[in-house]
């Protein structure tokens, strides 16, 4: 089960796999930060101090890494401490090669949500109607659900619903644009509590996944073979026997036992789960 980056407690540091490690955004980048801003010390406090009269006015800011792409969703928050004159800020993912000039969402591989008028942008200036407006002490959240390639939004602990489907794989980081004088935001990258419950959310989406994998019209031969693929999948082999034999497959197994001999790693299942590795969840 992949963990889920940005659950309490979040240790904004490692968090281990079998072939690697993976940095988890943790504050803002004062290296990848436009003029314009002013950054707080802890690194999470951004304040706009242009005057924005101009579209090439924003300033934007990115997170010090890029969402990790081997966990289960990514999420992060964003509070309005002042919306400043207009409440004219966006919050969402762009790449690292983002213009930070510009809002997330009004170029090509980024995408955001924008306070002023609750629309959604994604590669254009034209927005799409989305949520509702937001303004002084409105939590916004960010989250990218990297099972399914999805971008959501949510305001004061609120789903508002998948904003971007079929996200590329590419890299992307958390990105702020703010265009009106004081407009001044605090990210939280886990370390203090959500207003979203991250958690009950992912526990809705296995249940519905579950649920739709249920629904799935399935024979007897592709249960047969769902089992058996899983079972060569663990290395569980002696189990993978007892199904081609009943099957009347004991032609395959023969040829999977052999490479096995060969140096092939299937080992019994005891052996499997002694192996076994990966991510540890938060609690």
């Amino acid at each position: 089960d992949a963990p889920l980056w940005g659950a309490r407690p979040v240790h904004a540091g490692r968090r281990r796999m079998d072939d690697g490690q993976e940095e988890a955004p943790s504050e803002l980048n004062p290296v990848n930060m436009a003029r314009f801003l002013e950054l707080a010390k802890d690194k999470l406090t951004v304040r706009y101090v242009g005057k924005g009269n101009h579209a090439h006015d924003v300033g934007a800011i990115q997170a010090n890494r890029p969402v990790p792409r081997h966990v289960y969703a990514c999420y992060f928050e964003l509070s309005v401490l002042n919306p400043g004159a207009r409440g004219s800020f966006a919050v969402g993912f762009a790449e690292r090669s983002f213009e930070l000039t510009r809002k997330p969402g009004w170029e090509p591989n980024s995408y955001g949500y924008f306070a002023e008028d609750g629309r959604k942008y994604s590669g254009s200036e034209r927005g799409e109607l989305y949520g509702p407006p937001c303004g002084g002490g409105d939590v916004i959240g960010c989250g990218f659900d990297c099972s399914t390639s999805t971008i959501f939004f949510t305001r004061n602990g609120v789903l508002l619903g998948t904003a971007f489907r079929a996200v590329p794989p590419i890299e992307l980081l958390p990105t702020v644009g703010l265009h009106s004088p004081n407009e001044t935001v605090r990210l939280n990258f886990g370390r203090q509590p959500f207003a979203f419950d991250l958690g009950g959310w992912k526990r809705l989406q296995r249940r519905a996944r579950y649920a739709d994998v249920l629904a799935m019209p399935m024979g007897a031969a592709d249960v047969l073979a769902l089992v058996r693929g899983y079972c060569l999948h663990h290395a569980f082999a002696d189990t993978h026997a007892t199904l081609c034999a009943e099957a009347g497959s004991v032609g395959e197994h023969t040829a999977i036992a052999a490479d096995a001999r060969d140096g092939v790693a299937l080992a019994d299942g005891a052996s499997a789960a002694a192996g076994a590795g990966g991510w540890a969840e938060g609690s």
